[in-house]
């Protein structure tokens, strides 16, 4: 049986092929675009932020009354955290990364207001922030401890002399030139020298685009609110967070323990929006799919029961059984073909829209013939049992009455 009975077969009733191949359409669109941002939004809950953390640990606590001593708390709090087995070190920040709340400031290379500053997010810590991240510099050196100040949140502490930057700022900053001794100058045009580079540590917004943009000070902000972050031998995190939040709030009275919990935890309370993104767009694809597949059985069995005197007919007449498979199996493919070139054109229409009003990336081409190919396969496997069913029509069929 050719091409054109087939088509011809397939106009007599048209509405049901035509209803299928705006189903394929619709799903093709659809799944292209949602597997996209779904793998977009994976890769980037993924993305190593070049911290340790699985094994950090981070502290919130408050300090109350009017004879509250925020500098002896903070040093006392770190020794005895410092003093529990299983306990690498710990440090205070004055911004917690991966958490969605920071501070951030520009940077420029030359003392002139007339340049755009780089845009970086704004960290403080003393010599032991480094380690109580499990970040790694990669060149130069930290902090010595005599450049770690103790400062007001509510004082003008002025700017540092030496500086720690990550390496994506320094190449924002200095391009393929090295960045380590150079001097960068903040908003006021004083003056600090980069000391040390991070090789990689993401900063506070994950959905930032300059994510990777860090600039870290030293000094220990001494506010009535602190948070510690302890980074822990492996697998001893969940074991001494109750053992840290019992020692703290134990030792001393005039200040409350707000929360302690992991980064990690902090970190996927963050990537929440993505992570539901990623479900909910993955439960749409799996009941479209699943859908389409329905569809498209649902039609094929209607085609062999309304066509089961014609398939008796051609049995008769000598065709086999493999003749009667391949006649569904082609028809199904026309109609899965056909659908496709109209998602095909329905694809890149939805992927424009999404790039215009959401600002989303542009579609990556080679997801829409992995879709079809995808769909192709889906529809064949669908059509299959009732294409056999097909099959099995005896001659006999021929000879009887309506």
């Amino acid at each position: 049986m050719g091409f054109r009975p087939m088509i011809s077969s397939l106009l007599r009733s048209k509405t049901g092929p035509i209803l299928v191949a705006l189903q394929i359409a619709v799903t093709l669109a659809i799944v292209v675009n949602a597997l996209f941002i779904v793998v977009q939004r994976s890769e980037k809950m993924n993305r190593d932020p070049g911290i340790d953390v699985d094994n950090v640990i981070v502290t919130y606590v408050r300090g109350f009354g009017e004879d509250f001593d925020v500098v002896n708390s903070i040093t006392n709090d770190l020794d005895l955290i410092k003093s529990i087995p299983g306990v690498v070190t710990a440090s205070v920040l004055n911004q917690v990364p991966l958490s969605g709340s920071g501070s951030g400031t520009g940077l420029r290379t030359v003392p002139d207001e007339t340049i755009d500053s780089v845009n970086t997010a704004r960290y403080r810590w003393d010599e032991n922030g480094l380690d109580a991240l499990g970040v790694r510099l990669s060149r130069g050196r930290n902090f010595l401890p005599a450049e770690v100040d103790v400062v007001k949140p509510t004082i003008d502490s002025g700017v540092p002399a030496s500086v720690l930057v990550t390496q994506a700022l320094a190449d924002d900053l200095y391009g393929d030139e090295d960045a380590l001794g150079q001097t960068v100058y903040w908003g006021d045009m004083t003056q600090s020298t980069i000391v040390g580079i991070i090789d990689h540590m993401h900063g506070s917004w994950v959905d930032w685009s300059k994510f990777n943009n860090s600039v870290i000070q030293p000094g220990i902000e001494a506010d009535t609110t602190n948070k510690y972050v302890t980074r822990v031998e492996p697998g001893m995190r969940d074991e001494l967070m109750p053992i840290i939040e019992q020692k703290l709030g134990e030792s001393n009275r005039s200040r409350v323990i707000k929360s302690v919990r992991s980064l990690e935890e902090i970190a996927a309370r963050s990537y929440r929006p993505d992570f539901a993104m990623v479900t909910i767009l993955s439960i749409v694809m799996a009941l479209l799919i699943g859908l389409t597949a329905l569809v498209i059985v649902g039609l094929a069995s209607f085609h062999v029961t309304q066509r089961t005197k014609q398939i008796g007919t051609r049995r008769a007449l000598g065709a086999t059984r493999m003749h009667i498979v391949i006649q569904f199996m082609l028809e199904n493919w026309l109609i899965t073909t056909a659908g496709a070139a109209l998602g095909a054109i329905l694809t890149f229409g939805v992927a424009y829209w999404l790039e215009v009003s959401y600002s989303l990336t542009r579609l990556d081409w080679r997801y829409l013939p992995a879709g079809i190919a995808a769909l192709w396969i889906l529809s064949s496997l669908a059509a299959m049992a009732p294409a056999r069913r097909a099959a099995s029509v005896p001659p006999a069929v021929a000879t009887r009455s309506v």
